[in-house]
């Protein structure tokens, strides 16, 4: 549910908004440095704490994801490609992490 949510949220809303107002470039890595900095907490209050380099390890995945996310939006003008990635993407850090 939660890669539903943050598809709606970041894709489906903030890109669209951004979209209206600049490039679709610029947009997308706005939304995309958004959607890391939502993850941030997580990676503060984690038990044990992560390493520096963990930290900026994720940071960095995380934005890539979500430009991907992004991109897979802007290319299919649909939120379920994303959805279906962010949710593949979760279940598999879930079973393999």
């Amino acid at each position: 549910m939660v890669g539903i949510t943050e598809e709606f949220v970041f894709r489906g809303y903030f890109l669209n908004v951004l979209l209206k107002k600049t490039s679709l470039t610029t947009a997308n890595v706005l939304q995309a440095i958004a959607f890391a900095s939502l993850h941030i907490p997580r990676y503060l209050t984690t038990v044990p704490a992560m390493s520096l380099t963990s930290w900026i390890g994720n940071l960095i995945s995380v934005f890539a994801l979500g430009l991907l996310f992004g991109w897979l939006y802007a290319c299919s003008h649909s939120l379920w490609p994303g959805i279906v990635t962010h949710m593949t993407w979760d279940i598999l850090v879930t079973l393999f992490a």
